[in-house]
């Protein structure tokens, strides 16, 4: 007699039993891909800028923290730079935080501000090119489609009537266009310009001082080695970075100052314990209310053995019937998730096979506890 079945007969024996057992699975499952979702959604999000930077080395001030917070450095350095053989090109990136007046609210919102090249940003930008020639005008900017809806119905509206007119920092500039970049915890929303728009819109900026200088080398340029040579260049006054190594340490800024991994880590951990202390107790009864059977069992000629392949078949049961409700729903609020916080949100084959693996060991070790039930099973208890 197969263990298997020994097992889905005694779970299914109490139907409304198995399904408040499943549901406490479902419950843990959902909350640990929520959580583990959500934290890598957040994290994601928070370096995407850093990340769609093209350029194989990346100069900062030494006392830059995270790009979202820049300190400026002098922009004389950068032609120190060009003194390698191996350099090709050579950007400035300016970056800053402005207010943008809502056209249609009147209200004024944060939004993060990038003044880039027009024709080579040396940042990945789907949809920048085809604006290149009008973000050389006075006063053009585009906007990032995917901000928040603090700044009103944009994005729709470029659609339908074309480029529109709106306030930052109390200057007039036109909205030519939208790209769809994202936004992220520092930032609600983006809008992206030209170098010589950007100091109009912060007049009191030097122009001499620099937040990124970026860097492209030539085609199979060694770029630690080429790093090193441009730091002897630069000295004290500013420091270079290969592009990993500027995605690096914004993770590991927002992972210091961002409480990202303990809150929804934490999250996760709960939900492992919800479906341990659930899945034990329907465990530990099922064992003690058939504690006649399993001595019966016993006194057939079956082992403990055999006895334990039931009790874990019973723990895989309650982890499949679990994992895949519990599967879809997180599915559906990561996409409830990125609708209502504007932040992409998405599953990711990694993480439903960890979640999946941790599911079956929730079980397995629940399973393990309650085992020691069934070796109290005495086949003189039967007679």
């Amino acid at each position: 007699m197969s263990p298997f079945f020994v097992a889905w007969s005694q779970l299914s024996f109490h139907r409304v039993k198995l399904m408040v057992a499943a549901a406490g699975v479902v419950v843990a499952v959902m909350l640990m891909l929520v959580q583990l979702g959500i934290r890598q959604g957040a994290m994601d999000n928070s370096v995407a800028i850093a990340r769609r930077v093209n350029a194989d080395l990346v100069v900062v001030s030494p006392r830059t923290k995270t790009i979202f917070a820049s300190a400026q450095f002098p922009r004389s350095l950068l032609y120190r730079a060009g003194s390698s053989p191996d350099v090709v090109t050579i950007q400035e990136m300016y970056m800053s935080q402005g207010r943008l007046r809502n056209p249609w609210t009147k209200l004024e919102f944060p939004v993060s501000v990038y003044g880039v090249d027009p024709e080579n940003p040396m940042m990945h930008l789907p949809g920048y090119e085809k604006f290149r020639s009008e973000l050389r005008q006075t006063d053009r900017i585009l906007f990032d489609g995917l901000s928040r809806d603090n700044y009103g119905p944009v994005e729709q509206t470029l659609e339908q009537s074309g480029p529109m007119d709106v306030e930052v920092n109390l200057r007039k500039v036109r909205i030519v266009g939208a790209i769809r970049v994202g936004i992220s915890i520092n930032s609600d929303g983006n809008i992206f310009m030209s170098s010589a728009n950007f100091f109009r819109l912060f007049p009191s900026r030097a122009p001499g001082s620099v937040d990124l200088g970026l860097i492209q080398l030539r085609q199979g340029a060694d770029h630690e080695a080429v790093k090193r040579e441009i730091q002897e260049y630069l000295g004290a006054e500013a420091k270079v970075l290969t592009r990993d190594q500027l995605i690096d340490s914004e993770i590991v800024f927002i992972r210091e100052n961002a409480p990202i991994d303990f809150i929804f880590g934490m999250g996760a951990a709960v939900g492992f314990f919800i479906g341990f202390v659930v899945v034990y107790q329907i465990l530990y009864t099922e064992v003690t209310n058939h504690l006649p059977q399993y001595a019966t069992l016993k006194a057939m000629g079956f082992d403990d053995r055999y006895l334990l392949r039931v009790v874990l078949n019973q723990a895989v049961i309650l982890s499949l019937l679990g994992y895949f409700p519990g599967f879809f729903l997180a599915l559906i609020l990561y996409r409830v998730a990125t609708r209502a916080i504007q932040m992409q949100f998405s599953m990711t084959t990694e993480r439903a096979v960890s979640v999946f693996a941790l599911t079956m060991i929730m079980c397995i070790m629940s399973a393990m506890i309650a085992i020691r039930k069934v070796r109290t099973a005495d086949p003189a208890d039967v007679f």
